[in-house]
């Protein structure tokens, strides 16, 4: 009789430990996914690339990748050119980064069209269109 109860005991703790590791499985499963209602200047973290891009010598752009590292850092990368960046500002539609060896900010405005993020650098004419890598 004790075996019995010791065996039914050791069952429902099992079954209790098990049923609380599938759901903290859960929890962090969806942690690591971005949130639905994410705000655009934590949507822009991640490698982006420019697939379409208007405006003067739109097309020395194409393929060009943003990294940006949270709302901190951006460098930008062509081949084998590439420039850092900090980033001195961020809002939900714009933001300014110092590149290195720069002595001004260079300004973008920005927003999202779908999954597509929608680049235009202030005073240039250009509108450029990135995907996600």
């Amino acid at each position: 009789m004790k075996t019995s109860k010791l065996i039914f005991t050791a069952m429902i703790l099992i079954s209790i430990l098990s049923s609380s590791c599938g759901s903290d499985k859960k929890a962090n499963d969806n942690k690591n996914d971005e949130p639905a209602t994410a705000s655009p200047k934590e949507r822009v973290d991640g490698k982006w690339k420019i697939v379409k891009a208007t405006g003067e010598f739109a097309s020395m752009n194409i393929g060009t990748t943003y990294t940006f590292e949270g709302t901190e850092k951006l460098s930008t990368k062509l081949g084998i050119i590439e420039s850092k960046g900090k980033i001195v500002n961020i809002d939900d539609s714009t933001f300014a980064v110092l590149f290195e060896g720069m002595q001004n900010n260079s300004n973008f405005s920005y927003h999202f069209e779908g999954e597509n993020l929608i680049l235009e650098p202030q005073n240039s004419g250009q509108i450029f269109t990135l995907e996600k890598q």
